[in-house]
């Protein structure tokens, strides 16, 4: 798909006034009891991005994720993939312990081996245990989750009570399976540590309006990112997406020729385009030239691990063509840390911040997501811890 060169103003009607959105209390960004709602209403009460198909292709194949009071796995047996808790029901101790890998569905600990119905069918010195009945069965099987792919992406509903992920997805869904087809081999796979809670993660990749004083070398300097407002915004229940136009930087010339080796890639726009799907997941597509997954995972409530993964495009290379692509994925791996540096910086200023004003905060006209996601977090949040 090409996305035309000139983005045009999307739709806002219907969509929240930004001026009159109200931001959530500062509570919300600091409280133990707060985040423990969180996780069982926003994260294990609906579809949560776990990892990509490319990470579970191969048999034993697998992806964790961990919360408080959250431990799942997501794993390839044989082609089919399951998503359990991770957490062994002998002793308790955790499956997987790394963030991905292959290996069998092993505890570590005595070596319980689990099947694809989440049944320890490897179980040394097996007559010492209780004989397998229903009810041994039943109490020894790892509690299973639903699992369901929208292109490249795998996702995992703990509560049973979601809608179909197409549904929950909406139009986002669309773009998911487009953005699959472009991206190309993983270049980055990293996760950082940020002294913030994860709303603000979001709420910081919603807008571009921090970019000029936040990344004037990065995305302003080095990528013509940031000098006009947002365009096509286009919101969708909680979820989210715009296009960040791009403007010509001073070596624009020497910049075409090199990455003269794209020039035929399949999915192209002059600007950054950016998702957001509800609660923690953004994909982002810089022209198509470099696609970037990331996840806010909350470690607590005022700390989270963002984890991260950086794409090239995927189109046929020359020998030389592979080379200049080699360049520019390190490149891209520098400008990308560079970003998430500079933001963790600002977030974790902002997160004493808040814990210290006694103002309320406002938003504006370019923050209109921030504003949108507000609005479907208190819809999703009915039941609030008082502030």
């Amino acid at each position: 798909m090409v996305l035309p060169d000139a983005v045009i103003a999307g739709d806002t009607r219907g969509m929240p006034e930004p001026g009159e959105t109200v931001p959530l209390a500062k509570a919300a960004y600091y409280r133990d009891d707060w985040l423990k709602t969180e996780i069982k209403q926003l994260f294990a009460g609906g579809w949560l991005f776990v990892g990509t198909a490319a990470e579970l292709a191969e048999n034993n194949s697998f992806v964790t994720l961990d919360l408080p009071g959250v431990a799942l796995v997501v794993q390839n047996f044989r082609g089919e993939l399951r998503a359990f808790q991770n957490i062994c029901t002998h002793r308790f101790n955790r499956i997987q312990v790394e963030e991905r890998g292959r290996r069998p569905l092993m505890c570590g600990y005595h070596a319980w081996n689990f099947d694809k119905t989440g049944f320890p069918v490897g179980r040394p010195k097996r007559d010492q245990y209780p004989a397998d009945t229903p009810e041994t069965r039943e109490r020894l099987c790892l509690p299973r989750y639903r699992v369901e792919r929208c292109g490249a992406f795998v996702f995992v509903d703990m509560s049973g009570n979601a809608p179909p992920l197409a549904d929950y997805l909406g139009d986002v869904a669309d773009e998911l399976k487009t953005i699959s087809e472009a991206m190309g081999e993983e270049i980055r796979f990293a996760s950082v540590s940020h002294a913030a809670n994860w709303k603000l993660l979001v709420e910081n990749v919603l807008e571009c309006y921090h970019c000029a004083a936040v990344h004037p070398e990065t995305f302003i300097g080095g990528l013509g990112i940031g000098h006009h407002p947002i365009r096509d915004v286009a919101v969708t229940g909680g979820n989210s997406s715009c296009h960040f136009p791009r403007t010509e930087i001073k070596r624009e010339n020497l910049r075409r020729k090199i990455l003269s080796h794209l020039a035929e890639r399949t999915y192209a726009h002059e600007s950054f385009f950016h998702i957001y799907v509800f609660p923690n997941l953004f994909i982002s597509s810089q022209e198509g030239l470099t696609f970037y997954i990331g996840q806010a995972l909350p470690t607590d409530a005022r700390h989270t691990m963002l984890r991260t993964r950086v794409y090239e495009p995927k189109v046929a290379l020359s020998q030389g063509g592979r080379s200049r692509q080699d360049m520019l994925n390190q490149q891209s791996i520098e400008i990308a840390a560079r970003v998430i540096e500079e933001d963790r910086s600002v977030l974790e200023a902002v997160q004493r911040g808040l814990e210290v004003s006694t103002k309320p905060g406002v938003l504006g006209a370019e923050e209109v997501r921030i504003a949108a996601f507000f609005d479907h977090y208190r819809a999703r949040m009915p039941d609030l811890p008082s502030a």
